[in-house]
């Protein structure tokens, strides 16, 4: 179990040391190179991260098993206890750093680190909580069933743990593919466009967003007909204007295009 806990932690560790320079080096402004933004660099590194995890988790989960089947292992609770509370208070001070800087750029690549610290405190909790039982038991008639609590731990850890990056993998993957929005976005645009389509009698207007990484992509085509009342280049900006400014809520990067077409084919 301490070779889980601190093999958990080491990986968390470096892919988090990963994280800080994919977060700063996709601050750093490179058009000629990245003329469509380096938001993209967010789920793909995440996904890699989670991938990694899962590997892990998987690999020890195996080897528990095997172990149980074995007949258990014997563990020095003494040393163990000292390893869980260094290891609790070091992982909770990881993770209210990272929280506090991915709160503070709205980075999902920072905040699924944060969460994977959050996970790994408690599980050097429960480490420490397991060995605390350990120890009890070794005191007691029940000693012979001390062998089996560092397996079972194991087991029943990489059961527990591997849900976050099986989670982490699928949003990832559903912004590296370019998926909708999520509902709560998608609703708030959408009310936008539509109160200026009526404003402006516009024929139609067709939105498409996507989140990708702490970037917004939005487009959005407004199809004119014979009613609409926007006809000069000034207008069209204002319109731009209001959408941008009426989206203010929404605490994300945007990249936004706005269209007017009066062929409904050059929308779709």
């Amino acid at each position: 179990m301490i070779m889980f806990d601190g093999l958990y932690s080491f990986i968390s560790l470096f892919l988090s040391i990963l994280a800080l320079w994919i977060t700063n080096y996709i601050s750093k402004n490179d058009f000629e190179k990245f003329p469509f933004g380096k938001g993209m660099l967010e789920p793909i590194t995440v996904a890699f991260k989670s991938i990694v995890l899962i590997i892990m988790c998987s690999t020890t989960f195996i080897n528990a098993v095997k172990e149980v089947m074995a007949g258990g292992n014997p563990v020095d609770t003494n040393m163990a206890l000292w390893y869980s509370i260094i290891s609790t208070v070091g992982c909770a001070i990881v993770y209210f750093v990272i929280d506090r800087k991915g709160k503070k750029l709205s980075s999902d690549l920072l905040n699924a680190e944060s969460n994977q610290w959050l996970m790994d405190t408690i599980l050097s909790a429960a480490v420490l909580v397991g060995f605390m039982v350990s120890f009890i038991l070794s005191k007691t008639s029940l000693s012979y069933l001390t062998i089996y609590v560092d397996p079972f731990m194991v087991i029943i850890s990489s059961v527990i743990f591997i849900r976050v990056p099986v989670v982490t993998l699928i949003n990832s993957f559903k912004e590296i593919v370019n998926v909708n929005a999520d509902d709560d976005i998608n609703n708030k645009i959408y009310t936008i466009v539509k109160d200026i389509e009526e404003d402006y009698n516009f024929e139609d207007s067709i939105t498409r967003v996507s989140k990708v990484g702490r970037e917004l992509r939005i487009e959005i085509d407004f199809v004119f007909n014979e009613e609409s009342t926007l006809n000069e280049l000034e207008e069209m900006d204002k319109v731009r204007e209001r959408v941008y400014k009426n989206m203010a809520g929404i605490k994300l990067d945007k990249w936004m295009n706005v269209n007017f077409t009066g062929d409904k084919k050059w929308a779709l």
